[in-house]
């Protein structure tokens, strides 16, 4: 079996990673390379620790995700999950996570063990807040099973289901580009792609619904005109898909902000064509300082730990 390349890559996240911190950056794609085998140098084992650790707003977002999943890929099945049944998975789920991460099993297995951020850095987190978390989870998974969106899906013919949470991807000026839809169907001749959404309400459409909608065009070889994209917020009772207007304006401008964040992640590369970054040195530390207390890396950082 050949060994595994580190090909260089595009994502919502990994943009913004870069934004945010350059040297974070560089722990989470670089430095942690090669990371998830035991006997790997001690700093890739670490880093890849590091990397796979969740926050709990993150690990809310996520477990919600997984459950509305697991109900969705049910349904298509032909089995229809009762909300109690979903509750009760997310509370396994929640409760199994929870448990795993306080017992610091992670850093045996980062990838199939939780690893919590608070866990990780002893944050002061108390009972009633973790609470709140799960509960807040559970509120956005009975609104959506509650929803009049749910009934809707329910009576879909499911052979129009086109993707339930995968990971894709597609060549964008020559690099590979990786986005996850939520949910996306065929209705009535339209694609239309579902965000779900378990935090606040944003503003207008972002360069991840322009993304997905480039995708979709050449996944499914179709124009723009056959797509539609929604923000679905599921803390709100009975949620419903609000749309998110896709112009050429907002595709012309995902495109030139894909392309230019490309372009400055591999202005820190010695060799773009193999993915191997400059020396560790060219990856500026962030200015907003704010950052480092809720950053994964914070306790392998050179910026408080010096590199030996």
């Amino acid at each position: 079996m050949p060994a595994l390349q580190n090909i260089f890559s595009w994502s919502k996240s990994r943009a913004e990673e870069f934004e945010e911190c350059q040297r974070k950056y560089f722990y989470n794609r670089y430095a942690s390379w090669g990371g998830w085998d035991l006997s790997a140098p001690a700093e890739a084992r670490l880093a890849y620790i590091l990397k796979n650790l969740k926050n709990r707003w993150a690990w809310k977002g996520e477990t919600v995700h997984h459950i509305v999943e697991t109900v969705l890929k049910a349904m298509r099945s032909g089995k229809l999950l009762t909300a109690d049944e979903a509750l009760t998975e997310l509370t396994r789920v929640m409760r199994r996570d929870f448990l795993s991460s306080k017992a610091k099993k992670y850093m045996q297995d980062p990838k199939r063990n939780l690893g919590l951020f608070e866990h990780e850095y002893l944050k002061p987190v108390t009972d009633e807040v973790w609470k709140s978390i799960h509960d807040e989870a559970a509120v956005c998974l009975k609104n959506f099973i509650a929803s009049s969106f749910y009934k809707e899906l329910g009576s879909d013919d499911k052979k129009d289901w086109l993707v339930i949470e995968d990971l894709e991807e597609f060549d964008f000026q020559g690099s590979k580009v990786f986005v996850k839809l939520d949910f996306a169907r065929k209705k009535e001749g339209i694609v239309e792609i579902f965000d779900w959404k378990t935090g606040k309400e944003e503003k207008g459409a972002t360069i991840q619904i322009g993304a997905y909608a480039i995708y979709a065009m050449q996944k499914w070889n179709i124009p723009l005109s056959g797509i539609r994209a929604y923000l679905v917020y599921l803390s709100g009772p009975d949620p419903v898909p609000q749309e998110q207007p896709l112009t050429g304006k907002l595709i012309e401008d995902a495109r030139n902000t894909i392309s230019k964040s490309i372009s400055q992640m591999k202005t820190l590369l010695l060799d773009p064509k193999r993915n191997i970054p400059k020396p560790r040195e060219f990856f500026k530390f962030t200015e907003n300082e704010r950052l480092c207390s809720y950053c994964n890396f914070y306790k392998m950082c050179e910026k408080y730990t010096p590199h030996p």
